[in-house]
């Protein structure tokens, strides 16, 4: 008891103390928001084709070199979409990270990944790729919207995992309803096909999944979830497969340490920046707009990332008289929870482990 209390209070120094220094550790570049799925719950409405300017190739290549002379090398860049594949320009973009002597990785759906195009990938000097797989074949295509992306994805997970010039091989699951009895089964497909490391999500209501009722876990759904990482992380361990609950959500630290290996900190705006397809910065991808803090084309980015993130690192003054601040025992611990959970002028976040408020019990 009094270890883990010891260690909770050094780790709620270290969030101030990188809160304080707000080191760019971790850049997102939404290349495109073109889409080759229509996922039923994508945050970002993407679709084949976009009827909003993006930026060029060209201007990526800007973006590289001017957070390359104005950040340290320790910085690695995360390539998302819409789908990073659909691009032509993907790898033109990701080997001039890597001249750069920065890291690179991606996030795809796997759809389009060929072997030809991961070799490409490799050339360009790949260090990660993350794959999304959201269970077995029928609850994998439902939420996927898509009759065939199944076949894909496990097709795109055996390439994958045969090529060990890739230092990260990650998938992510949204656990939804019609998945959650699966995970074991996947964990084995995993295992099977030489992935590294899963992290498990839950949907959140935003986007196309704001109304959508059943891609949404009860409260009691969300701790079953819980319960089975926490029960199985060891075991799968054992097998090769890092497991892990999402970055997302605030729990007790205690609990928390059984589910995560690094315990709930959201590091948007903190160690974590994105620039999306139009050039909109912020902290995270899946934010709200209420939270964006300027644009690419007009703003100076590093003193955007230097002055304007105060909504991500001094919370306070928007959780006022919220819920959290108001009722929350662990308010303080918590500061909210991630900030993607929020818009900003809400009495409380899109889900917490800690409340039902779906049930409107605590």
């Amino acid at each position: 008891m009094i270890k883990s209390w010891i260690q909770q209070k050094a780790f709620e120094q270290y969030k101030r103390m990188e809160t304080d220094e707000h080191r760019l550790l971790y850049l997102f570049l939404e290349i495109t928001r073109k889409c080759n799925l229509r996922c039923l719950h994508c945050g970002s409405d993407c679709k084949s084709s976009q009827q909003f300017p993006e930026l060029t190739t060209d201007s990526w290549l800007k973006i590289v070199d001017y957070v390359a002379a104005n950040f340290s090398k320790e910085l690695i860049f995360v390539i998302t979409g819409g789908e990073p594949l659909m691009s032509p320009d993907l790898e033109k973009i990701g080997a001039h990270i890597a001249s750069t002597g920065r890291r690179w990785g991606m996030v795809t759906n796997g759809l389009a990944l060929t072997p030809q195009r991961l070799q490409s990938l490799v050339d360009a000097n790949v260090y990660s790729i993350t794959i999304s797989l959201d269970g077995l074949e029928d609850s994998h295509n439902f939420l996927r919207n898509s009759s065939k992306s199944f076949e894909s994805v496990v097709n795109s997970l055996k390439i994958l995992g045969s090529r060990d010039e890739i230092r990260f091989k990650e998938a992510v699951t949204c656990v939804y309803p019609k998945n959650l009895d699966e995970l074991d089964q996947i964990a084995q497909l995993l295992i099977e096909n030489k992935i590294t490391h899963w992290r498990l999500f839950r949907i959140f209501p935003s986007g196309r999944a704001k109304t959508n009722d059943a891609l949404r876990m009860s409260h009691q759904q969300t701790n079953r979830m819980l319960e089975w990482i926490a029960s199985n992380r060891d075991k799968y361990r054992r097998q090769g497969l890092s497991l892990s609950a999402s970055c997302e959500g605030y729990l007790p630290f205690k609990q928390d340490k059984k589910v995560r290996d690094f315990p709930f900190f959201c590091r948007a705006g903190i160690n974590f920046g994105a620039i999306l397809a139009d050039g909109t910065i912020t902290g995270c991808n899946n934010n709200h707009n209420t939270f964006y803090q300027g644009n690419i084309i007009k703003d100076n980015f590093l003193n955007v990332w230097n002055n304007r993130f105060e909504d991500y690192r001094q919370k306070e003054s928007w959780l006022e008289g919220t819920y959290c601040q108001q009722s929350c025992k662990e308010y303080k611990s918590c500061m909210g929870g991630s900030v993607h959970l929020w818009e900003k002028g809400d009495d409380k976040p899109k889900f917490c482990y800690l409340h039902d408020f779906d049930s409107c019990k605590d």
